[in-house]
């Protein structure tokens, strides 16, 4: 799909204060790795992650999009009022109901006539969104749309510490569930408006997605735990990232070498490995921020694009590219002209 009129009008990002280091996270799991002859410091080596954050006890999933939300509005000065519509995209979830929309766009202050629902989609669930409000915008159907994601992974955090502390688990166990071990929490709002009412320059020209289903059960999440079977769904998820990258050079007209940045989703080290690999991109074009937050679910890919923007590393006329791969298994590409 092509835009035209889609203008990205502001971003924001916020990362909890609280910061806990995988050496600490290991620890206590100490009487499992010594069972199963592990040394310390095999999660990190394994995955590249060396800290993760998370909220505060008392913030909820609602509580964490909030704050992005507000940050951005604050900051850009856009008119509440006039927004038409504000999508969540969490893959973490504190309620079955009501929707994590409904939450913030109270809390937010939102008008009347605003709509307010949640997608979801594991990891793409923020460039699904974003799809979706582009293609509202593009159709003129609406003027601005806001996209909030606030992801917390302190409860499966401590669901999986828990579970792999028990008697019994075996190196199986502790594989199945490794990649629980490096999620992390942070929040992010990104606002898409029609050019027509637009103060920002920078256009959303274009997304492109592919599915791979038959691999759906290769990571299975919930608020206990993720069990993952992580060497086929690399292997799977980056070769269907392959053919959607291609994909998206052809419909897109993206000429790879003229891209400046590529935001991927914040995984882990072999995941950025592979994909660098396989799609031939420069290890200096891809910003690696999964050592410092962890994998940050759906927040991963907008809270690069925020960071990129923040570290002044966009320039204007910089060609940008979104990418995302998403349990499922689902990956989409996106492209800016910032």
């Amino acid at each position: 799909m092509r835009y035209r009129r889609v203008r990205i009008e502001g971003l924001a990002h916020c990362l909890p204060e609280v910061v806990i280091k995988t050496s600490v996270l290991e620890k206590t799991l100490q009487s499992t790795y010594d069972r199963l002859g592990l040394p310390l410091g095999t999660l990190e080596m394994m995955t590249g992650v060396a800290e993760r954050r998370i909220w505060r006890e008392q913030v909820t999933v609602a509580d964490a999009a909030i704050l992005a939300g507000e940050k951005l509005l604050q900051n850009t000065g856009f008119d509440r009022s006039k927004l038409s519509a504000l999508i969540s995209c969490s893959v973490s979830r504190d309620h079955l109901e009501p929707s994590i929309a409904a939450l913030v766009h109270g809390a937010l202050k939102l008008p009347d006539h605003c709509r307010n629902f949640d997608v979801g989609n594991a990891c793409l669930g923020f460039l699904t969104a974003i799809e979706l409000a582009a293609g509202l915008i593009e159709a003129q159907q609406m003027t601005s749309v806001l996209i909030v994601a606030g992801e917390s992974s302190r409860a499966v955090t401590q669901a999986t510490t828990r579970k792999l502390s028990a008697e019994g688990v075996t190196f199986a166990d502790y594989r199945d569930n490794l990649a629980s071990l490096t999620l992390g929490s942070a929040s992010v709002a990104l606002l898409l408006a029609d050019e027509r009412i637009s103060q920002s320059p920078h256009l959303l020209f274009g997304a492109t997605a592919c599915a791979d289903t038959a691999h759906a059960g290769l990571c299975l999440g919930s608020n206990e735990g993720m069990t993952t079977d992580a060497p086929t769904l690399l292997n799977c998820g980056v070769a269907l990232a392959q053919k959607t990258w291609q994909k998206a050079q052809a419909e897109l007209q993206i000429d790879p070498d003229q891209v400046a940045e590529f935001a991927f989703h914040q995984v882990g080290k072999a995941n950025h490995d592979a994909v660098l690999k396989a799609l031939q991109l420069p290890e200096s074009k891809a910003v690696r921020l999964y050592p410092r937050i962890g994998n940050v679910g759906a927040a991963g890919v907008p809270l690069t694009l925020s960071w990129l923007n923040e570290q002044q590393r966009l320039q204007e006329g910089n060609l940008v590219v979104l990418m995302g791969i998403g349990s499922g298994l689902n990956v989409a590409v996106q492209g800016i002209l910032w």
